[in-house]
């Protein structure tokens, strides 16, 4: 009972949190976004693809895919290969010490994205009653 105790921390610290969900593509925790569908990764590029193994790469539908390997940039892609899916796929890279997740959307996807975008700017603005001053 005594060596279980001792295991439980190595047992919490191989357990990777699950991925954020973002338009159904999984997004590594704590990435922010920096442009359209583009999020900097917390970690390092090692580490991200160490992330993405653990987590997603087990799922039959989910192949990896080596894109470039120089000395200036890696990249890799994550291919989703369901049928009908949102998303198509992650590319992972790494360029000048930032490590990058770009998700790849379904063209079906990306016109349902630019028909929110169109609906949100057409969308007029309420206006705000004003109350009537008391005398």
């Amino acid at each position: 009972m005594a060596a279980l105790g001792l295991m439980m921390p190595l047992l919490a610290a191989a357990r990777e949190a699950p991925p954020v969900p973002y338009r159904t593509a999984p997004l590594i925790p704590w990435a922010k976004k920096i442009g359209e569908h583009r999020f900097r990764s917390p970690r390092n590029y090692d580490d991200t693809l160490k992330y993405y193994r653990k987590t997603i790469l087990g799922a039959p539908h989910i192949v990896k895919e080596k894109i470039i390997n120089t000395s200036r940039v890696r990249a890799v892609f994550f291919r989703n290969k369901k049928p009908n899916a949102r998303w198509e796929g992650l590319n992972v890279y790494e360029y000048k010490g930032s490590t990058i997740i770009y998700v790849v959307f379904s063209d079906k996807e990306l016109e349902k994205i630019e028909q929110e975008k169109k609906d949100a700017k057409e969308k007029p603005k309420k206006k705000k009653k004003r109350r009537k001053k008391k005398k």
